[in-house]
């Protein structure tokens, strides 16, 4: 039974959400943790570019050459190319790049 002031339901959001992340919602998570490069330097000076988003429908193959050349002031950087790719991708391509473990990415074989 859902009361008028609403506390029943904040509860139960409450509840569904640590389910959901599985710890508290006061748990602390650290920045470092979350990024897929740890410890890229961008330069003050450095500023993001336009891509064409990949969305996993095109050539990835053209996508990933279409992106070294634009950021080839960049390309000899690993960490600063990996951090700027999610700024390339979009829809299904954003996702998975968002769920790949930092503990495994450690650079962009063939582009070194």
């Amino acid at each position: 039974m859902v009361k008028e002031d609403g506390l029943d339901k904040r509860a139960a959001l409450e509840q569904r959400l640590r389910a959901f992340e599985g710890t508290s919602l006061h748990d602390h998570i650290k920045a470092a943790e979350m990024c897929l490069v740890p410890n890229v330097v961008i330069l003050k000076k450095f500023r993001v570019l336009e891509f064409v988003k990949y969305t996993g429908t095109q050539c990835p193959v053209t996508h990933l050459r279409t992106y070294c050349n634009k950021m080839v002031e960049v390309v000899y950087d690993e960490k600063l190319l990996i951090h700027c790719f999610q700024d390339s991708l979009s829809d299904v391509a954003l996702t998975w790049y968002m769920r790949l473990d930092n503990t495994k990415v450690k650079k962009m074989e063939g582009f070194s």
